[in-house]
């Protein structure tokens, strides 16, 4: 999504060589009606980004163990739930919105605190074949929740008319791809879809014992066009960053300090988390 309106801006960021190009074209426009579109594209182009960048460690529409599901709500239930440490995309248009988050939290010890976009989680499995970490998500198409912390009456809408896929991809490679469509909700609009989930769940299958996880959760329009979109990154190791840099075995000869953010690409490279 931000690269679609990065490219729009950019096609007018050097106005001088823009304003050269309609001028070999268009010979019958003046330079004054020439910079007037110009200044109009661009404005235009400024005051209606209508998808947001996605927000960090921050909440969700609801995330509450008591909301009670209705038509159309399927809230996150289970008890003991607690809201915060989300990333979360929120798309608006008009009178319209749909928001949707990640997380992931330990399975005993509740959500965890990331640095940025990257949560670390603990290794281990809480029972055979179920690992200690869980991930949450929440996409809610207009909710009166969503309806509250934007501030704005909105006209819901439902899920089902969009593309929502969750996906997961491990350093391996392993990948789950899970399209909301397949969900056997009831019949009836879907206003809100929350659930916590495991890579150990057998629906889901992957491996546990990976070092890092990219999980995605996304919706499109009919046209294919995202419209929101949240990105988590968790990387399973015992090992605790130090302001936003942790250790890494580099080729397992030489240990360096890198940024959270990079830890991934390390992995790919068949680097470890931790000292060598």
């Amino acid at each position: 999504m931000t690269l679609t309106i990065q490219k729009s801006v950019t096609k007018f960021h050097n106005k001088k060589a823009h304003l050269s190009y309609i001028e070999n074209n268009c010979f019958s426009m003046t330079r004054t009606s020439l910079l007037a579109i110009l200044i109009a594209a661009t404005i235009a182009i400024t005051i209606t980004p209508q998808i947001m960048a996605q927000e960090e460690n921050t909440d969700v529409s609801v995330w509450d163990s008591t909301v009670i599901p209705v038509f159309g709500i399927y809230s996150v239930g289970g008890s003991g739930q607690i809201a915060g440490n989300f990333a979360v995309d929120t798309f608006e248009k008009k009178d319209t919105a749909i928001q949707v988050g990640l997380r992931a939290q330990d399975r005993f010890d509740g959500p965890i605190e990331p640095i940025g976009n990257v949560y670390f989680a603990p290794t281990g499995e809480s029972a055979p074949g179920i690992a200690n970490w869980n991930f949450d998500w929440s996409a809610d198409a207009g909710t009166t929740y969503l309806q509250e912390q934007l501030g704005k009456d909105l006209t819901s809408q439902d899920l089902e008319d969009y593309t929502v896929i969750l996906e997961i991809v491990d350093t391996e490679g392993n990948t789950y791809s899970l399209d909301f469509l397949d969900i056997p909700y009831p019949p009836g609009p879907v206003l809100l879809s929350q659930s916590s989930q495991n890579v150990g769940f057998g629906f889901i299958g992957l491996p546990i014992d990976s070092a890092a996880y990219d999980i995605s959760l996304s919706v499109s329009n009919d046209k294919g066009r995202t419209l929101a979109e949240s990105e988590i990154t968790v990387i399973v190791t015992d090992e605790t960053p130090d302001n936003g840099k942790i250790d890494i075995c580099h080729k397992g000869k030489k240990t360096i300090n890198v940024s959270v953010n990079s830890v991934t690409a390390h992995l790919n490279h068949g680097d470890t988390v931790g000292a060598c």
